[in-house]
């Protein structure tokens, strides 16, 4: 979950967003994402787009940001974290959903 706390002039707003999640109004439903992802994760919903339902097991690798030709995905990447490399390890230890600490 990503945090994000505004505070301009005299009002603090905090905003949490979820580490991935994909814009309803920009997927046209291409299912590109959810072939690309080591996981899964993006997947059909009932009006013929895609959507995350367990944001928490994304690593961050970017691969279905990066290959969404609608750029419906809304991802906070962790630059230069390789989180790929050990993917599979990954998926079959859920504890250890990161590298990155």
């Amino acid at each position: 979950m990503l945090s994000i706390t505004l505070k301009p002039a005299s009002i603090s707003i905090t905003i949490n967003l979820p580490k991935i999640s994909i814009s309803p109004d920009l997927c046209t439903g291409c299912g590109v994402c959810g072939e690309v992802c080591p996981f899964g994760i993006p997947q059909p919903d009932n009006n013929g787009k895609f959507e995350i339902l367990e944001p928490e097991r994304c690593t961050e690798c970017s691969a279905c940001k990066r290959n969404c030709p609608a750029m419906a995905i809304l991802l906070q990447e962790r630059k230069g974290c390789g989180c790929l490399w050990d993917a599979r390890a990954r998926l079959k230890n859920p504890q250890g959903n990161t590298c990155c600490g």
